[in-house]
């Protein structure tokens, strides 16, 4: 797989954060549904041709730091999202396992 540049947009009208290439077009993004006390990731995906790299997981960081930043605590019913923050304990501040 060839380097790519990638940028990150926080779309909180939306409820997304989008991973975009050089050219512009979404490669990757990460949903979340909630209120002002709690957002649970819903999905989070990257085209295959982008997988193999840390798209999916500096997704999820900045899935951390917004919700960080709206004073909120995180869930994930997205089984990719779960996994990384469960296994991150530097998220485990904001974020609340579902059980």
């Amino acid at each position: 797989m060839s380097e790519h540049i990638i940028s990150y947009t926080y779309n909180p009208t939306d409820k997304e954060i989008l991973a975009k290439n050089e050219a512009g077009e979404v490669v990757g993004e990460i949903e979340y549904t909630g209120n002002d006390q709690s957002w649970t990731i819903t999905h989070t995906g990257v085209r295959p041709e982008y997988r193999g790299g840390d798209i999916a997981r500096t997704l999820v960081h900045r899935a951390v730091e917004a919700a960080r930043e709206a004073g909120v605590r995180l869930e994930a019913t997205c089984p990719y999202a779960s996994k990384v923050l469960e296994h991150t304990s530097e998220y485990h501040d904001i974020y609340s396992p579902r059980g």
